[in-house]
């Protein structure tokens, strides 16, 4: 399976929960709809990090990255880029 999808099932399954996703899509603002706070933010960096092999600085601790799941996939794809470059 590959991140993008495993990130979807990730949010659906643990920050969802007990709301049908029906019509969930990866432009979906997860903070405004209230699916992340700050404490959900903090295990989906943990999980992250582990997935796709990438650490996280504090400045990339940031609301605009978390958004969607668009921007967490284009996060990271920036964040692989930029290690992949060192």
């Amino acid at each position: 399976m590959n991140l993008p999808q495993q990130l979807r099932e990730h949010i659906i399954n643990h920050y969802i929960k007990d709301k049908a996703p029906d019509g969930f899509n990866d432009d979906d603002n997860l903070i405004d709809q209230g699916l992340l706070d700050s404490l959900a933010i903090m295990n989906l960096i943990v999980w992250l990090e582990k997935q796709a092999a990438i650490e996280f600085d504090e400045g990339d601790i940031v609301l605009e990255n978390f958004s969607s799941v668009k921007a967490l996939l284009d996060f990271v794809r920036r964040k692989c880029a930029v290690s992949s470059d060192d």
